[in-house]
C-alpha cells in the first residue's frame, strides 16, 4: 500500500501540469458565461443533470462551506437564467446554463486535444490503465455515496478524443473520487464540515485561531465567530487545546485526524486491485513521464 499511496502527489502534480495548456481558453469561457463566480455550482449542477440539483446535494459535495452561501450561489444562477427553481431549494439547468457550462469544458478540452506530451501509445497504454481504475473505483462497494466522481463524469469526451484530453477527464475522476473518500473517512465522526476543516488546518500548522480561519477560508462563507464555535466544540471533544498561540492539535486529536487520512487512502486505493504489481509500476512510470513532458513543455512556452 505505501508504494501505492505515493500515486497521490504523483496525480495531483500532472493535474497541475496540464492546467497550463487550457487556463487560458477555460478562463474566457467562464467569463463568457456570465457567471464568473458561480461557474463551478454550474458544473456540479451539469453533474446531476438530468435530476435537479437541490441545496443539501451541494452542501454534501462541498460540506466544508456555509449551507447559506451555497443557496445563495444558486439562487444566483437562477436570478441569471441559468438555472430555474424547482421545487423546494432545488435547481435545474435551463437551456442557456447547459450551454454556458458545456461551452467552459468544450474550451478546456480543445486546447488540451493540442497537447502531445507523450507518444500515442503511450498515452493509449496510460488512458487504459486510468480508466480501468475509474471503472473500479465506481464499483467499489465504499464509499456508498460517489457523488463527487458521478458528477464528474459528465464532461468524459466521445471516444477517439485526444490522449491528454482523456487522461485529464480520467485524472480529474480520480481526484473527485479521493474527495468522496474522504468525506466518507470523517463523516462518522458526527462533526460539521467547517470544523473538521479547521481541525485540519491546525493539524498542517496552516491556522491556529478563527481570525486565521477565516482569512484563510474567506470563500467558505463562514463568519470568525463560527470558526471560533468550531475551535471551541474541538477542545470540547478533547481534540484540540488553546495556548497562547492559538489552538493546536491533542494526542488524540492527532490520532484522529491520521485515522481518517489512514482511512481515506484505504477507500481510495482499494480499486487499486484490479491492477496487477506490474500495471502498477508501469502507470508510475507513465504518470512520471507525462508530468515531466508537460512541465518540460510548459517551462518552455
Amino acid at each position: 500500500m505505501a508504494d501505492r499511496e505515493e500515486f497521490w502527489p504523483l496525480m495531483q502534480e500532472t493535474m497541475q501540469a496540464f492546467a497550463p495548456f487550457y487556463r487560458e481558453a477555460m478562463t474566457a469561457a467562464i467569463q463568457e458565461s456570465g457567471a464568473p463566480g458561480q461557474w463551478f455550482a454550474l458544473s456540479l449542477a451539469r453533474g446531476a443533470h438530468p435530476a435537479p440539483f437541490s441545496v443539501a446535494r451541494f452542501h454534501a459535495l462541498v460540506p466544508y462551506a456555509a449551507r447559506e452561501s451555497l443557496a445563495e450561489t444558486l439562487e444566483a444562477l437562477a436570478r441569471l437564467e441559468l438555472a430555474e427553481r424547482v421545487g423546494t431549494e432545488a435547481y435545474a439547468l435551463t437551456g442557456q446554463g447547459m450551454e454556458a457550462v458545456d461551452a467552459i469544458y468544450d474550451s478546456a478540452q480543445r486546447s488540451l486535444a493540442q497537447v502531445e506530451p507523450l507518444s500515442e501509445a503511450e498515452m493509449s497504454r496510460l488512458n487504459d490503465l486510468l480508466f480501468r481504475l475509474v471503472q473500479a473505483a465506481l464499483a467499489a462497494p465504499e464509499p456508498r455515496e460517489k457523488w463527487a466522481i458521478l458528477g464528474s463524469r459528465w464532461s468524459e469526451p466521445e471516444q477517439g478524443a485526444a490522449g491528454s484530453v482523456l487522461a485529464d477527464q480520467y485524472l480529474t475522476d480520480l481526484v473527485r473520487y479521493r474527495d468522496d473518500a474522504h468525506i466518507a473517512a470523517w463523516k462518522p465522526y458526527g462533526i460539521s464540515g467547517h470544523a473538521w476543516e479547521a481541525l485540519t488546518f491546525v493539524w498542517r500548522g496552516e491556522a491556529r485561531t478563527a481570525e486565521e480561519l477565516a482569512e484563510r477560508l474567506s470563500a467558505r462563507g463562514h463568519s470568525m465567530q463560527a470558526y471560533a464555535e468550531a475551535l471551541a466544540d474541538l477542545e470540547a471533544r478533547g481534540w484540540a487545546e488553546k495556548t497562547a498561540d492559538g489552538y493546536r492539535l491533542t494526542k488524540a486529536g492527532a490520532a484522529l485526524r491520521q485515522e481518517a487520512e489512514d482511512m481515506t487512502n484505504r477507500y481510495f486505493f482499494a480499486p487499486w486491485a484490479d491492477l496487477s504489481t506490474d500495471e502498477v509500476v508501469a502507470l508510475r512510470g507513465l504518470l512520471q513521464r507525462l508530468r515531466d513532458a508537460l512541465q518540460s513543455m510548459s517551462a518552455g512556452e
